[in-house]
């Protein structure tokens, strides 16, 4: 009975070794992580169908659980071309996330703007942020790359037989699933 318990509990000792060796099975970035990642790639400047030049400031970002998705809230400058007129704004966003296997990255996808608006005296040039602001804003922010895999770390899960799966916003933060590998 003894040697059964002493197997019984080796065979248990043995199990959960292998177990921390596979490693966890999702990578969770935090709020804080992936702020900081996203921080990275403002402020971003754009031109916008030669009229405007945009300036987007570093995005506050929220997470949407229950719709797997995340709020981004951004300060915009725009400066008017013809006449040097500028204009302070904020674009009040949504996107869900994917991972692009091709870039080893992980992306915004689905990009929505609640809304874009202008303070002080923009009365013309709300008009144009009407028309083509979001559809603007879609087009730069679309499929920007949140997060980037070191080629190491994705030979890593290889060789232990898994790769980067479905990416789920939860309130914990961004979770990438580690799936088998087929």
């Amino acid at each position: 009975m003894t040697r059964r318990l002493t197997l019984a509990w080796l065979a248990a000792l043995a199990l959960a070794a292998c177990s921390t060796l596979v490693g966890p099975k999702v990578i969770t970035l935090d709020e804080a992580e992936l702020r900081r990642l996203i921080a990275r790639h403002f402020p971003l400047e754009q031109r916008a169908f030669g009229l405007l030049e945009l300036r987007m400031g570093t995005p506050e970002v929220t997470l949407l659980p229950e719709s797997n998705r995340l709020a981004t809230d951004i300060e915009v400058q725009a400066l008017e071309r013809l006449t040097g007129r500028r204009y302070l704004g904020r674009l009040a966003m949504e996107s869900g996330l994917r991972y692009d296997e091709s870039a080893q990255a992980v992306r915004l996808a689905d990009v929505r703007v609640r809304q874009l608006q202008f303070d002080g005296d923009s009365e013309a040039l709300q008009p144009l942020v009407d028309r083509l602001g979001g559809l603007l804003a879609e087009q730069v922010l679309r499929d920007a790359v949140i997060y980037r895999f070191r080629p190491e770390d994705l030979d890593k899960a290889g060789r232990r037989g898994y790769r980067p799966g479905a990416v789920t916003v939860t309130a914990r933060g961004v979770e990438i699933t580690l799936v088998l590998a087929p």
